[in-house]
């Protein structure tokens, strides 16, 4: 059983283009799937749900007003905050935070706060979120707790990265056929599965998440056993 999906959701905006719709319309398309496959994940009794929203990359390089209309999304998210109450959903992100404007930042802890105590299933946001930019930033961390380095293990590592709180992956998948990682957790993804899918993530629906969990389900995972 798929205890922990991660999701690369790649491709909103050929899909809308595909559509003959305004690039931006993928972040409709795009909030509305996440609601709607968060719901589908829960009742496949999934207990977290992490999903790629934004890389660094996206962030210094999309257009101007792409990202201003990203940014206005994510304010958005405190509407959704009876849906979170109804689906006993508890909010988290993964993140670069000092990248964000202050009130997205701001937004995003009172959601967080306001849902903190959902047992439900846990869905996590990656925001602005780059695996070497979190590697360097754990390091850091590393550096200013005065670790010994004798004392570094594997396991005492991963309490500084953005992941810490959380189980590692199961299986992630990426949407529309790119057979790449794009750096996306590299640390905790070494006994996940993978799946690659055609479908763009506006189209990413319940069949195609029932494939998932069956290729999952069917996987040999013997851990270097």
């Amino acid at each position: 059983m798929i205890k922990h999906l991660w999701i690369i959701m790649d491709w909103n905006r050929r899909w809308a283009r595909s559509k003959f719709l305004p690039v931006f319309a993928w972040h409709k398309a795009w909030a509305d799937n996440v609601k709607k496959i968060t719901e589908l994940a829960k009742n496949k009794w999934i207990k977290f749900l992490t999903l790629w929203a934004l890389s660094t990359d996206n962030l210094n390089k999309r257009d101007k007003l792409e990202v201003e209309w990203i940014i206005k999304l994510i304010n958005n998210i405190e509407s959704f905050l009876g849906d979170m109450k109804e689906l006993n959903l508890k909010f988290e992100t993964i993140w670069n935070i000092e990248e964000l404007p202050k009130k997205s930042q701001i937004i995003l802890e009172r959601v967080k706060e306001n849902t903190k105590n959902n047992t439900w299933i846990t869905l996590i946001i990656a925001f602005i979120y780059w695996w070497q930019d979190e590697i360097i930033r754990a390091t850091k961390k590393i550096i200013k707790a005065w670790i010994n380095p004798e004392d570094l293990t594997r396991d005492e590592f991963r309490k500084f990265l953005d992941t810490a709180n959380f189980p590692i992956p199961d299986i992630i998948v990426r949407t529309w056929w790119d057979i790449r990682h794009s750096g996306f957790l590299l640390y905790d993804s070494e006994y996940s599965e993978y799946y690659f899918t055609e479908k763009k993530w506006p189209e990413f629906d319940e069949e195609e998440l029932d494939k998932v969990i069956n290729f999952f389900n069917n996987s040999k995972r013997n851990f270097w056993k």
